[in-house]
């Protein structure tokens, strides 16, 4: 499978003079050839350079790539084409499956768990997503709980949207199908242009949700921050090559007030102190991550696109403090029938729904998590032993149902805490 790397840019930003941007060393090393060993760590060895301003010197720094231990072929931009453009002026060279990297991103990500992930789901074109703390001024992608993407949501958003914080990491898996959808005229840019209108056309456009790392440094802030997040070992942290402790929380009663079921956006609202806990999980480097029981998917008493719009509050309201949540897991189900209007075949038994520990279980298998490192937060004994049937550590909030259920279940929680900011602070302690 083929790499192919968007080059074009000039680093005006970066102050650099007579070096491509891709070429901005990076702690010590060109960011270009960071690129390259990402993919080689994943078994990728066949490049595409797609290269524009000061061209010959990266194809004189990498020649051919033998002394890398790969194959790259160059192509040239004439003029600017833009990052689809590029793309469709290599067409000849992608007959298969191939990866889109951009330029001036510092990652580390398993390309090859990726591209798995891409032609698991069908889709023609897959993008890396993650969310970030500055959404409210990032080009968003909107998908459903399947991760089919729905509509591409570019900045400026209006003011009082609610928004789902899910921001496209510039890195793609596409089908050379996609190729067509590029317009054979003029500059074109894959996410202003060209997959909005594979989606109009009807195109299977995918999410790959990830809490690998991936990051911009196109600016001398953004920058500083990828070196010092290389000199701190967070870039090495966050890669699948070995597992990494999370935190784990419910939602009702934790995250946001307990009403005894949240089914629209407006009657979601954070517990006291919500947003400042979830941030200091994010900046602390440690994926944050809800799961949550919604039975009443179940039960007819709301929509999956109901749901959709409640996750999309709960991200612009942490969005707002500066927070969010790397991953968020539901279980749709509930064992008992006799509502007016259920769905039969969310009525069911599962491995999933809390008291059982199917959602910690799955991000551990998704998201290489090390559950004996981990901690859970919930204001219920089934949260509890959900967090002791996975083998991680748990901590009982006194907010929401503040553990009513508790003759119901033979488990006691590692510490017992007044809400979710003294359990933040709790686990971060112990974690240290």
């Amino acid at each position: 499978m083929k790499v192919v790397i968007l080059n074009g840019g000039k680093g005006t930003r970066l102050g650099l003079e007579g070096l491509p941007k891709p070429m901005v060393p990076v702690a010590g090393h060109p960011l270009l050839e960071r690129l390259v060993s990402v993919a080689v760590r994943s078994g990728l060895t066949d490049f595409v350079f797609l290269n524009g301003h000061l061209a010959e010197v990266i194809e004189q720094h990498f020649g051919d790539g033998s002394r890398f231990g790969v194959r790259i072929d160059h192509v040239r931009e004439g003029i600017p084409l833009g990052t689809a453009g590029a793309v469709r002026a290599a067409r000849k060279l992608l007959t298969e499956t191939f990866v889109v990297l951009y330029g001036d991103i510092l990652i580390d990500v398993d390309l090859a768990h990726f591209a798995a992930a891409h032609r698991r789901s069908g889709a023609m074109v897959s993008l890396f997503v993650h969310p970030n703390d500055h959404p409210h001024d990032s080009d968003l992608v909107d998908a459903a709980t399947d991760g089919r993407i729905r509509a591409f949501l570019p900045k400026p958003h209006p003011a009082d949207a609610i928004l789902p914080n899910l921001v496209s990491g510039a890195l793609y898996v596409l089908e050379p199908t996609a190729i067509a959808h590029i317009p054979t005229a003029g500059a074109s840019d894959w996410g202003h242009d060209v997959f909005p209108a594979m989606l109009a056309a009807g195109c299977h456009l995918h999410t790959y949700r990830s809490i690998e790392y991936a990051k911009d440094i196109g600016t001398p802030e953004r920058l500083a921050r990828g070196e010092g997040d290389l000199e701190a070992g967070r870039v090495e942290r966050a890669s699948r090559r070995r597992a990494r402790a999370a935190i784990f929380m419910d939602r009702d009663g934790v995250l946001n007030t307990e009403i005894n079921g949240v089914h629209r956006a407006a009657q979601l609202e954070l517990t006291a102190g919500a947003g400042a806990a979830v941030r200091r999980v994010n900046r602390a480097g440690i994926p944050a991550i809800c799961v949550t029981n919604q039975p009443d998917l179940a039960k007819g008493l709301m929509s999956i696109e109901d749901l959709g719009q409640v996750f999309a509050k709960l991200d612009t309201d942490l969005a707002m403090e500066g927070a969010y949540l790397d991953l968020l897991y539901f279980c749709p189900h509930h064992p008992e029938a006799g509502w007016a209007g259920e769905v039969a075949e969310l009525k069911v038994r599962c491995d999933c729904r809390k008291p059982a520990p199917g959602m910690l279980l799955l991000a551990a298998e998704e998201h290489c998590i090390d559950l004996a490192a981990s901690w859970m937060v919930g204001d219920r004994y089934a949260d509890i032993q959900a967090a002791k049937a996975a083998g991680t550590k748990a901590v009982l909030v006194r907010t929401g149902h503040g553990g009513a259920d508790r003759d119901r279940y033979d488990c006691e929680p590692d510490h017992v805490a007044s809400d979710l900011p003294e359990a933040i602070g709790f686990i971060l302690n112990a974690m240290q």
